[in-house]
């Protein structure tokens, strides 16, 4: 678990009586998310949203994708039946 910015905190402290609640840590990780402005209207600058997505090709490196299970499908009946849609 994270620590809150001292900005939030204080800021958090100023607005509600009670300081630590729910409501007051909700706000005050909005405030350090940057999120929301703090009572003196200052948001903070580095906050430029979600990170984007990255970007790339997907690796192939297991010869199986997709099944933990290796199973030898022609010979367990039960694993057939449970992969025959699978298995067209």
């Amino acid at each position: 678990m994270t620590k809150l910015c001292p900005r939030g905190k204080r800021a958090a402290k100023k607005k509600f009586s009670v300081y630590p609640s729910a409501y007051a840590n909700a706000y005050a990780s909005k405030i350090c998310a940057g999120k929301i402005k703090d009572p003196s209207g200052v948001k903070r600058k580095d906050f430029k949203g979600p990170k984007p997505v990255a970007t790339g090709d997907f690796i192939d490196t297991h010869e199986v994708m997709g099944s933990a299970i290796q199973s030898d499908y022609g010979t367990n009946s039960s694993a057939k039946s449970y992969y025959k849609d699978l298995l067209k």
